[in-house]
C-alpha cells in the first residue's frame, strides 16, 4: 500500500510548552505537515488528548440537527419530536464516546445543554428558569415545572448523558474482558485480587507509576526511528 503524503499530518501528543522535542518525518521524500489536532474514524483527537475541539465540534453540529429537527416536527406530537431527537441527534453526541469521554465540568455541561434545549423543544417550553410555575403535561397527571430542563428530562424518561457514557464505558470494558470484541485487555488493567467489597471482578486504577511502558509494533518502529 502506497500512502499518499499530502493525506497524512504529523500528530505530536505532549503536555509540554518548553523543551519539546522538534522532528520531522517524511513519507517519498515529502515531509509531513505538523497539525495540533487531526480527526480519525470521526474523532477529533488534539495534541493534549483533552478533546475540547471534538466536544466543540459534536457540540456544534448536533446544535444545528436540533434546530433542524424543531423545524419540521413543530407540529408533530410529543412522542414523535422524543423519537426524532433519540434517532437524529442524540447519536451524534454519544459517537464513539468510549475514547473521548470528558472528565471536565465545562465538557460535560456543554454537551448536557445540547440536550436540555432538545427537552425544551419536545416540551413546547421555553421560559425562563425564574418563572417556575408548577404545570400539568397534556394527557396525564404528572407535573412538570415550568422552564425547568431538569423537571422535563426527568418526565420525558431521559438519562443524562453523562450517566450513557459511563454505562457506555462499562458495557465496552466487559466485552473486552469477556473476548466479544477483537480489541485486546491493555496490560495497565490489572484485576484486582485483594479482598475488597462487593463483587470480585474489579481492576486496580492505573496510575503513572505502576502503568506498563507501551511497545511500539515492529511493524511501526522503523517509521517512528
Amino acid at each position: 500500500m502506497c500512502f499518499n503524503p499530502d493525506k497524512c499530518e504529523v500528530l505530536r501528543v505532549t503536555r509540554r510548552t518548553r523543551n519539546v522535542i522538534q522532528s520531522s518525518y517524511s513519507i517519498n521524500n515529502t515531509t509531513l505537515k505538523l497539525v495540533s489536532s487531526a480527526k480519525y474514524l470521526g474523532v477529533i483527537t488534539d495534541s493534549k488528548l483533552n478533546f475540547n475541539e471534538h466536544v466543540n465540534h459534536i457540540c456544534r453540529k448536533a446544535n444545528t440537527t436540533r434546530a433542524f429537527v424543531h423545524r419540521n416536527t413543530s407540529g408533530c406530537p410529543m412522542k414523535v419530536k422524543a423519537l426524532a431527537y433519540k434517532t437524529f441527534v442524540r447519536p451524534q453526541l454519544e459517537y464513539a464516546s468510549s475514547v473521548w469521554a470528558p472528565h471536565t465540568h465545562c465538557n460535560i455541561d456543554r454537551i448536557e445543554a445540547v440536550q436540555r434545549q432538545a427537552a425544551r423543544s419536545t416540551m413546547k417550553d421555553w421560559s425562563r428558569p425564574a418563572n417556575q410555575q408548577p404545570a400539568t403535561a397534556t394527557g396525564t397527571t404528572q407535573t412538570v415545572v415550568r422552564g425547568s430542563p431538569s423537571s422535563m428530562l426527568q418526565y420525558l424518561g431521559w438519562d443524562s448523558l453523562e450517566e450513557r457514557r459511563l454505562r457506555s464505558r462499562a458495557t465496552v470494558l466487559y466485552r473486552i474482558v469477556h473476548g466479544l470484541v477483537a480489541i485486546p485487555l491493555h496490560p495497565n488493567l490489572q484485576w484486582n485480587t485483594r479482598e475488597i467489597r462487593g463483587h470480585s471482578t474489579k481492576f486496580f486504577v492505573p496510575t503513572a507509576s505502576r502503568c506498563i511502558p507501551v511497545q511500539l509494533l515492529p511493524s511501526y518502529s522503523h517509521i517512528v526511528e
